[in-house]
């Protein structure tokens, strides 16, 4: 069985009189090669509405670009491995639910420039310092003069109604989509530009799923292979590093920087995601919090002298966690 494809209404449209049909294929639209029985290159994007009774909704993944976690392979979040599994997730076969067959899978990966939530790559690597001295990436945000989250979803929408997906719509057999999400943000933005979700997909990150849970517990890679003999991580970094941008089939990030990073993703920023015990994850979740986390040990004392001369310099902030709006109020010495 063939589904109805996702195709771009806007890429399809004939854009100027006398548009020749090569000057189409170049840009990238369909011209009805592919199907013999096509009259009209030009067709409607609605058909994308419509699938079988039992075919799950298309999956779709809105995700923001990062180039420190997708390209050079930062450890400090999660952007990288959330891209790597989106688009495996999508790829999955399908089975009907109805005749149990199985189809291909079917869905989207909507690619927005909005590095660092919004606030762009050399805000984000100022922030990247500020979490150097003990701040979570959301109080960095803040401590700059940025929202927590600045992102936002009118294009992703627009998008998703070009290819026919989730708009809202009284036809018979319209569908929705499923969205790969862990943000409630998110969810209501869609919902607020009349994107229909029919199922959050939440993404659990492979840390979390795979490793074993002893004191040098090893990662399963994509490809299966159990790495338990392993004494450190080089095997892990290697994998990563050799299978470049976006980890295309590669293990699952961990440190202690990206279980602080999900650590506040959950309990600042309201995510949807079930926050392990120590006991179950490969380290310890660390509490989150306004105020700074020393990373220098008791050995390390011109270190902490340094941390706490820096943090001197920053202001205090009250944080309104409805709104994530902050502002600067006078330090009491």
């Amino acid at each position: 069985m063939l589904l109805p494809p996702i195709r771009s209404q806007s890429l399809d449209a004939v854009w100027r009189e006398g548009e020749t049909e090569m000057e189409r294929i170049v840009r990238g639209a369909y011209v009805g090669r592919l199907s013999a029985n096509t009259a009209n290159p030009s067709t409607s994007a609605s058909y994308n509405h419509h699938t079988p009774e039992g075919v799950p909704a298309p999956l779709i993944r809105i995700h923001s670009e990062c180039f420190t976690g997708e390209t050079i392979g930062s450890m400090r979040c999660d952007c990288g491995e959330q891209l790597d599994e989106a688009m495996r997730l999508i790829a999955q076969p399908v089975q009907i639910s109805s005749t149990g067959q199985t189809v291909p899978g079917r869905g989207a990966v909507v690619y927005m420039r909005q590095e660092g939530r919004g606030i762009g790559l050399l805000e984000k690597i100022r922030a990247y310092n500020l979490q150097d001295l003990g701040h979570d990436t959301v109080t960095a945000n803040l401590l700059l003069g940025h929202g927590a989250d600045e992102r936002g979803y009118e294009i992703a929408a627009a998008i998703l109604r070009d290819l026919g997906l989730g708009a809202e719509s009284n036809e018979a057999g319209a569908r929705g989509v499923r969205l790969l999400t862990n943000n409630p943000e998110k969810m209501e933005a869609l919902k607020k530009e009349k994107i229909r979700v029919e199922q959050r997909v939440g993404m659990v990150p492979r840390s979390w799923k795979t490793h074993t849970h002893t004191g040098r517990g090893r990662a399963r890679t994509i490809t299966g292979r159990d790495n338990t003999q392993d004494s450190d991580d080089s095997f892990d970094e290697h994998q990563l590093r050799r299978n470049g941008a976006t980890l295309i089939g590669g293990g699952a990030a961990h440190g202690v920087e990206l279980e602080r990073y999900l650590a506040t993703k959950v309990q600042r920023m309201g995510h949807m995601l079930e926050l392990p015990t120590s006991s179950n994850s490969q380290g310890p979740v660390a509490d989150v919090g306004l105020g700074l986390v020393s990373q220098a040990t008791s050995d390390d004392e011109d270190g902490a002298e340094v941390m706490m001369k820096s943090a001197g310099s920053l202001p205090d902030l009250e944080f309104d966690s409805a709104s994530y709006k902050s502002r600067s109020v006078s330090p009491e010495f």
